[in-house]
């Protein structure tokens, strides 16, 4: 089930509920021996000493919380060592319900350029060495002549590769296209991730016979590029794809003009089928490229005081990079010999009332419904959930709503090695911090052989969640 919503959750998170209820029993236990023992000595005209009032009003209200919780303990042993069939039946959980068939997609293969790796694995690598952290930069300075943080790619200045767009640009119509640094860079950095999922796109999917299939090309540009700007990019990459063999009319791409109104979260859930039973052929490479590394984009951030500021420990940090993946239908990926198939389902996205730039106060509420819709539709229990990766960058409140998740929902994980937050080594770069959060996601299922949660809450007000999943973990959901 593919949800996306703008409304806010009707119920709050139902974990401070748990402690307020447990606060609410021992106040009551406390105040109603106190009533008891003062009547009673009231009754009896006793003058307590001391110790009697020690006894009565602390000791007698511990004893007896004591005495509640030991023997629900007992209890719930007692209960767990009787046969099925004699214990209470328990609410079904949702992997014991009538199996889920969620609409899923395959996520075949990944490519990646970011500045702490060209691939999923050398970036995790750099990621379990606490490497993947923005740096000062050595070129780019702010208002007042210091270095800096960036997080900037090698390689990302391709002289001789952007020449050959260019050249090919003029030759099709649109000379001397105005391009800033950072538009280069993210081009060229897309091109690269193109090439690859179009050499593994042509390899794998392209049928011996007949005509292939559509290939969707999506495509998540920055939303503040001009329309020209991406009707340029548009036209570069999906050329680059059609160099590998996949005919040029057989590759349909977004219009220019509409990708600022759809989400990441909503590109994603275009690919997905309408329901599981849908056997309609999906072949699909998406990319998302961004950059923030110039002098322009540094000087505009400052000028709108959102430029990192180490003593504050807010602003961004410029960054850039370019990821992609590529996806097809369950029958096309389980025909391929040796694929790793991972199951993407299940995304939801959700809006908040206010913006998170303007609050300190972390609220982890939507993030925990959200996950539990997920896990609800996914036909899987959050205990199930290995990992938790995220485009969560430095901002404490945006950490501290990612935490939100773990202690209270999802306690198995921990802090330091099951959450990655992508952002701390991507920089602010649009949407690819959550793409890449996705092409790690497939890694570490693959890796784990169990589910990973990808969460986004780096946007001021948009909350994405989507469940990677080995195919070993979801046998219900295939048609």
């Amino acid at each position: 089930m593919t949800t996306i919503s703008t409304s806010a959750p009707s119920s709050p998170t139902r974990h401070p509920a748990v402690w307020l209820k447990l606060g609410a029993v021992i106040a009551t236990t406390f105040v109603v021996c106190w009533a008891i023992v003062l009547w009673y000595w009231h009754s009896t005209n006793h003058n307590p000493a001391t110790g009697d009032l020690a006894m009565a009003l602390l000791l007698l209200p511990v004893v007896l919380l004591l005495g509640f919780w030991g023997g629900s303990k007992l209890v719930a042993a007692r209960m767990s060592e009787l046969p099925a069939g004699l214990s209470k039946p328990a609410a079904a959980s949702p992997a014991a319900q009538a199996p889920v068939t969620t609409p899923v997609v395959a996520a075949m293969a990944t490519a990646l350029r970011s500045p702490y790796g060209g691939s999923v694995e050398e970036l995790a690598c750099a990621i379990a060495d606490n490497e993947a952290r923005a740096d000062l930069d050595k070129e780019l300075v702010d208002d007042n002549g210091f270095p800096v943080m960036t997080a900037r790619v090698d390689g990302a200045d391709d002289d001789m590769l952007q020449d050959e767009i260019a050249e090919w640009l003029a030759s099709h119509g649109m000379p001397a296209m105005d391009f800033t640094e950072e538009q280069w860079r993210a081009l060229i950095l897309a091109t690269g991730v193109a090439d690859e999922l179009a050499s593994l796109v042509a390899n794998e999917c392209m049928p011996s016979e007949g005509q292939p299939p559509m290939l969707q090309l999506k495509l998540m540009l920055p939303h503040d590029w001009a329309v020209n700007v991406r009707r340029a990019a548009t036209i570069w990459l999906r050329h680059t794809v059609s160099q590998y063999g996949w005919p040029d009319t057989a590759i349909a791409t977004p219009e220019p003009e509409q990708m600022h109104l759809t989400s990441p979260t909503g590109i994603l859930a275009q690919l997905l089928p309408i329901t599981s039973a849908d056997h309609k052929p999906l072949v699909a490479i998406v990319i998302a490229c961004a950059s923030l590394i110039g002098q322009e984009s540094v000087d505009r951030l400052a000028a709108n005081s959102a430029l990192f500021n180490s003593s504050k420990g807010s602003g961004q940090i410029p960054g850039e990079g370019a990821c992609g993946l590529l996806l097809t239908d369950l029958r096309r990926a389980e025909s391929i010999n040796g694929a790793d198939m991972v199951l993407l389902a299940a995304l939801h996205e959700r809006r908040r009332d206010s913006s998170a730039d303007d609050t300190r106060r972390a609220d982890s509420a939507l993030l925990l419904d959200m996950t539990e819709q997920l896990c609800k539709a996914g036909a899987i229990e959050l205990s199930q959930i290995s990992m938790i990766v995220a485009d969560t960058a430095h901002r404490p409140n945006r950490v501290l709503e990612l935490m939100g998740l773990t202690a209270p929902a999802i306690p198995q994980l921990d802090a330091a090695d099951d959450v990655v937050r992508v952002g701390l080594g991507s920089g602010s770069c649009g949407a690819v911090p959550f793409l890449t959060a996705l092409a790690l996601a497939r890694h570490y299922a693959l890796e784990r052989s169990a589910p990973v949660l990808c969460i986004s809450n780096e946007d001021p007000y948009l909350r994405s969640a989507a469940l990677m999943r080995p195919a070993s973990c979801a046998a219900d959901a295939r048609p």
